[in-house]
């Protein structure tokens, strides 16, 4: 319709996404989220601070992280992953 998706409100996709949130609930992902996301966030907040030149502040939050590659750092981030 106008005002509705495809998928969206039918049982099998209500379904899932309860059986999915009771998962996370019960199994506590959220809080290992949580505690990854610390780590993640020291862990590059360690490189940050051993290459300055090229690398800025960190970014993000639970463990969607980046960071900030300087503009006259001198290379890509292909360059540095690659």
């Amino acid at each position: 319709g106008d005002h509705a998706s495809t998928y969206g409100g039918n049982p099998l996709a209500c379904a899932a996404g309860l059986a999915v949130a009771e998962y996370l609930s019960e199994h506590n992902v959220l809080e290992n989220v949580r505690v990854r996301g610390e780590q993640l966030a020291a862990g590059l907040e360690d490189i940050t601070n051993r290459y300055p030149s090229v690398l800025g502040e960190t970014r993000g939050w639970g463990l969607l992280r980046g960071v900030v590659i300087k503009e006259d750092a001198g290379c890509t981030a292909a360059e540095l992953v690659g």
